[in-house]
């Protein structure tokens, strides 16, 4: 862009830090000085407004038989283009058949009453797919989201957020086609493997407008590996008498041949398909009818005075009837010296394939889809059969013109020929198989087989227990949505391409452009414009589900509950309402009052109440502290019970905070007065880091000497207050994985102590037991022995007594005497 000013800018003369002093030409108008200092070059390109002869209709100005000589050759070409595709268009009719919803799906039986049915994993297919990506690439708030590159300020965040809003806007409000074609075009990107959306400035309407083309209405080159890098690439417009003349009367074509033919004009194969499946029908011509190509395409004109002969990209409309060239466009922005081509249409691909076009379910699945017909129909076909009247009747019965179709609950006779007494001999039903279990197996074999292709895995989360690790369900979701991940990606890359076109057009057309209140009130300006790569889709290319946030959800809330200080509990909080779609999230959860500074008093009596007070670089800070230490200690504040619980947890972080304040203005000051007064602004200096942190631990020393003086009878105030908070504080809670260790170590000594105490009760009965044992068998010894005793007795006293001893002489004394 400063091509012309290269011996100026090349080899600037490097800075010891790195930077350079570059100056530029007196000439450069384009440079915008940012408050910050930066500057901002913008290329030196205008839109129609500025330079309306560069984006005009070249017709006029143009040889008119070198123009139509042109017209007629590519014509000729886009005949062969389209002949080259003919298979690609029979297999987009085939998905359009395939979805069953134009009744013509190929195959079956032809006896009468065979089923016609269709199995809809096509139409599925396409179903779930619109409905998964419409609600990522278009959400109820809007497609569009900021994303500053570089170093973020408050400008270019204001710049980008009015942007953004302003976008959001105009394709949710101003173009009010936008969700209808991209929805369309989702339906049938499955089908055709490629589909595109059109977006241009409509002159009469005074806003940017937006089409949905489908692939057969874009037409290639055979040897076309890329859309955008295509040597030409033609849009085909079936348009009306009426539309015609309203484009000639913009501007937009040339007046040409007004004749249209009342035939009807060729359609396409893909067209005609789904004119069955509308219900549409051609009767006549009366609209008028007719087509116009729009090529894109590298042409070379030496009277072009822009282009200086050189090959270069315009936009050539030619009548298809007549072959006239209507309108001839240069195809890039004035100023652009590499004549860049421009983008009007942007491609969607489902699965890239070689070549220019993706592939689609056709493709993929359109074997396995009509087997799955073919099974369905050959199941319902066989129960038909077996459930309809088909019999043999012998040649010769006489039965004619009596009946022989009985309706249901119906008693019928007929008579017999002479001899024949069972009806059985006349006629027989024909023996047929009844459905078969095996192709009813297979039927659901093909069904999960075509259905895995871009299936999903969300329906194997419910097999995930809440104790499964964290991401583990956002593993099973990615897994088993591999395929559409990325066809994901493919989408949000289109539609940043899409936002890229739209914000080039409100560069070019905003001064112009009809718009709505919501520009007053977001002050929007032509020149935010001039630079888009802070706005890009709302959609984000990892993420394609709502299941798959949730998933995300979950883990983020366990690891918060795992790691709570390095988690903002309210914005955590904030985020999973927002996912579950809570609305006015602000009226349920607790205002957070700003900090704020307050005089001395104010910050008492607000943390009084519970809420925090901070410290400021200015204030006082011994005056705040001796303050606050009063009202601390005052029975009838700080210290009463009412006032206490909620006041001193503030009192002692405010405190905090006035002692690190009052500890950097005392080092600054210091080194300041070491420097003449001069503060410390310039510490990135590689020259100075060094000298200023020497002086900061000089004066470190200093600062630790007043320190002690200042804070001598202040810090056994602070010490009290601390004791005086422990004393009312409950005991401080221990993180979740030390709680757990603590309260199975307290189980396990509950158990300990439990068992012991059973074991001592079972010894002490054991004790018991034995000791009414002891006793007993002692008192059965006893009575054996007293047994024993009296058994002596009794035998003793049963044995003859003695001879009775003879007395003594009387002449002798016994020994008594």
């Amino acid at each position: 862009m400063m091509a012309d000013q290269d011996d100026d800018l090349n080899d600037p003369e490097l800075n010891e830090d790195g930077s350079a002093d570059v100056e530029l030409p007196e000439d450069i108008s384009d440079v915008v000085e940012m408050p910050d200092g930066s500057a901002v070059v913008s290329m030196d390109t205008t839109g129609p407004e500025e330079s309306p002869d560069f984006y005009s209709n070249m017709v006029e100005t143009m040889d008119s038989y070198e123009l139509n000589s042109l017209g007629m050759r590519y014509v000729n070409l886009l005949d062969k283009d389209k002949n080259a595709r003919e298979e690609r268009d029979k297999q987009y009719e085939e998905g359009m058949k395939r979805t069953g919803l134009g009744k013509d799906a190929p195959g079956g039986a032809n006896f009468y009453g065979a089923s016609k049915v269709v199995h809809p994993v096509m139409a599925e297919g396409c179903v779930d797919f619109a409905s998964r990506a419409i609600k990522e690439l278009f959400p109820p708030d809007g497609p569009v989201r900021t994303k500053i590159i570089g170093q973020v300020d408050d400008l270019k965040t204001q710049r980008a957020e009015r942007k953004r809003d302003f976008l959001n806007w105009q394709i949710t409000e101003q173009i009010e086609e936008f969700r209808d074609e991209q929805e369309q075009m989702l339906t049938q990107l499955p089908l055709g493997g490629s589909q595109f959306l059109k977006i241009w400035y409509d002159e009469q309407k005074k806003r940017p407008t937006v089409e949905f083309l489908p692939i057969d209405r874009i037409i290639l080159p055979f040897a076309a590996t890329n859309f955008y890098t295509a040597q030409r690439a033609a849009e085909v417009h079936e348009i009306t008498e009426w539309e015609y003349n309203r484009r000639v009367s913009n501007g937009m074509y040339i007046g040409g041949s007004n004749l249209t033919s009342g035939q009807e004009p060729e359609q396409s194969r893909p067209q005609k398909a789904n004119d069955k499946i509308e219900g549409k029908q051609f009767q006549d011509n009366d609209d008028g009818l007719r087509k116009v190509y729009h090529i894109y395409v590298f042409l070379e004109f030496e009277d072009d005075k822009f282009s200086s002969g050189e090959m270069a990209p315009y936009i050539m409309m030619v009548d298809e009837q007549s072959s006239e060239v209507i309108g001839l466009y240069r195809n890039w922005e004035e100023g652009d010296e590499t004549m860049t081509k421009l983008d009007w249409i942007i491609e969607f691909k489902f699965i890239p394939w070689r070549g220019a076009y993706a592939i689609g379910l056709p493709h993929l699945i359109g074997g396995l889809s009509a087997a799955l017909t073919g099974a369905l129909r050959a199941l319902l076909d066989s129960a038909h059969i077996n459930n309809a009247a088909t019999m043999l009747k012998l040649k010769g019965a006489k039965i004619s013109g009596q009946t022989q179709q009985i309706e249901v609950t119906q008693v019928a006779e007929i008579e017999g020929a002479p001899g024949v007494d069972d009806i059985r001999k006349i006629a027989m039903p024909m023996p047929f198989n009844p459905p078969s279990p095996v192709l009813f197996q297979l039927l659901g074999w093909l069904d999960n087989a075509a259905k895995g292709v871009v299936t999903t895995s969300e329906e194997k989360i419910a097999d995930v227990t809440s104790n499964a690790p964290v991401g583990t369900t956002q593993a099973l979701i990615e897994q088993g949505a591999a395929v559409y991940s990325a066809i994901h990606a493919r989408l949000h890359q289109s539609q940043a391409r899409l936002i890229k076109v739209l914000c080039r057009l409100n560069r070019w057309h905003f001064d112009e452009m009809r718009k709505g209140e919501i520009v007053q009130d977001l002050e929007i300006q032509r020149d935010d414009f001039e630079r888009n790569t802070d706005v890009i889709p709302v959609s984000d290319p990892h993420i394609f589900s709502e299941t798959q946030r949730m998933a995300q959800m979950q883990a983020v809330l366990q690891r918060a509950d795992a790691h709570p200080e390095l988690y903002d509990a309210k914005a955590v909080e904030e985020r999973f309402l927002k996912q579950i779609k809570i609305p006015n999230i602000s009226e349920l959860m607790k205002d957070v009052p700003a900090p704020e500074q307050r005089t001395l008093a104010d910050e008492n009596a607000a943390m009084s109440i519970g809420r925090p007070s901070y410290a400021y670089m200015q204030q006082d800070h011994l005056a705040h502290i001796q303050g606050h230490l009063m009202f601390a200690m005052d029975p009838s504040f700080g210290s009463n019970p009412f006032i206490a619980p909620q006041f001193l947890p503030n009192c002692i972080e405010h405190i905090k905070q006035h002692m690190t304040l009052w500890y950097l203005n005392r080092m600054n000051g210091y080194v300041s007065n070491l420097r003449g007064g001069k503060p410390v602004t310039d510490y990135d200096n590689p020259k100075l880091t060094g000298i200023i942190d020497q002086l900061y631990a000089t004066v470190g020393q200093h600062v630790a000497l007043d320190s002690q003086q200042v804070f001598s009878q202040i810090l056994p105030q602070i010490q009290q207050l601390q004791q005086m908070l422990q004393q009312g504080m409950p005991p401080p809670q221990l993180p979740p994985d030390a709680q757990v260790v603590k309260d199975t170590a307290m189980a396990e000594t509950n158990r300990k102590a439990a068992r012991d105490q059973q074991d001592a009760q079972i010894d002490v009965q054991q004790m018991q037991a034995d000791i009414a044992k002891h006793k007993m068998d002692n008192d059965t010894k006893v009575a054996i022995e007293n047994a024993k005793i009296t058994n002596e007795t009794i035998q003793q006293m049963a044995q003859p007594a003695a001879p009775v001893a003879q007395p003594p002489a009387l002449g002798v004394p016994d020994g008594n005497q």
